[in-house]
């Protein structure tokens, strides 16, 4: 018996300690809602109206509305409105202010809202937009989206509101075809890498949000192998939204052209650096010098040619005075005429 007190007293205290699944359907008074959105409980928004006007801006509240739409019967007194519909067939056009109509001083009870969402591709270095444009491999980047529909987690615009009820979701895709699930900080498996998940479901509370974790993306981080964890080339970047199950209600409406209000689309090229082959400078051919006998006197060198000298084992020849010549040719007349005498 005591068995099973104990396992009551379980569930109860399971009961009452696990949270209660929040929603973003309850619209408080006063509160955006955007075409498309269904099912919400306007119950606290509306009151004990029954039916909503709408005026053009500026328009003057004492003449009868541009639209009215009766959202409880008077059999309806305090009735729940728990899956009103912002169908786009009924509220197109008429964006703004919706108030109760049943008295007077009208009371604003809606705000009607175009949805409005776009994604780009974000250089954090520079803060500019690249989307569709080619960037190099190390270059910071991240995703951004601009919308209004952040103004739906705002806990005075939805009572049930917790940050799992995250209404967007972006996937990345390399040039591979392959998903991008994790983002490294450096190469796999060394000590000082950190892998973070891919922002994916992110929590938009403010008119501008960017990615998360990406602007640690490390586009040189290499795997076990060596190889490039995340190739050049063109990274594609998608994201959707589906606040209310809005995506089906444009479809019923026959809407198709979603793009800046339920989906969106950008792209960025990384580029991965050249390396360039060391440059060659050509050498200088230079020719030999070639001695020429046609070099001019001046420039030609001035040689210092050698004494002569005399052959070895010849006596040189000296012509004789001509005194001793004179005196031979008396010495012989004389000698001639002492002979014929």
């Amino acid at each position: 018996m005591q068995g099973k007190y104990i396992l009551s007293a379980l569930v109860v205290i399971l009961l009452v300690c696990s949270p209660v699944a929040a929603s973003t359907s309850k619209i408080a008074a006063g509160a955006p809602v955007f075409i498309g959105e269904t099912n919400l409980d306007i119950t606290s928004a509306i009151d004990d109206c029954h039916v909503i006007a709408w005026w053009p801006a500026g328009a003057d509240m004492s003449t009868p509305p541009a639209i009215n739409l009766t959202v409880r019967t008077l059999s309806q007194a305090g009735g729940l409105i728990n899956h009103f519909n912002v169908s786009p067939q009924i509220f197109t056009g008429h964006t703004g202010a919706w108030y109760c109509e049943d008295k007077a001083p009208f009371q604003e009870v809606l705000f009607v809202v175009n949805p409005q969402f776009t994604i780009r591709a974000w250089d954090l270095d520079n803060n500019t937009d690249i989307s569709g444009q080619s960037v190099p491999l190390a270059t910071n980047v991240t995703y951004r989206i601009d919308s209004n529909l952040y103004q739906y987690a705002d806990y005075y615009n939805r009572t049930n509101l917790n940050p799992s009820d995250t209404i967007f979701t972006v996937n990345m895709i390399d040039p591979r075809g392959r998903n991008v699930p994790n983002i490294y900080t450096g190469n796999a498996g060394a000590a000082t890498t950190q892998i973070t998940p891919f922002d994916s479901n992110p929590f938009i509370t403010a008119p501008v949000y960017f990615g998360k974790n990406l602007n640690t993306w490390n586009r040189l981080s290499r795997d076990a192998q060596g190889g490039l964890i995340y190739p050049p080339g063109t990274y594609i970047i998608t994201a959707s939204q589906d606040l209310g199950g809005m995506q089906e209600a444009f479809a019923a409406a026959g809407i198709t052209d979603l793009d800046g209000m339920t989906t969106g689309t950008t792209s960025v090229t990384f580029v991965a650096p050249v390396t360039s082959s060391p440059t060659v400078t050509p050498q200088q051919s230079v020719s030999p010098v070639v001695s020429s006998n046609t070099t001019s006197p001046e420039t030609q060198p001035v040689t210092t040619l050698p004494t002569a000298r005399p052959v070895t084992g010849k006596t040189p020849y000296q012509p004789l005075p001509e005194w001793i010549a004179v005196a031979g040719l008396l010495i012989a007349l004389i000698c001639f005429v002492h002979k014929r005498a």
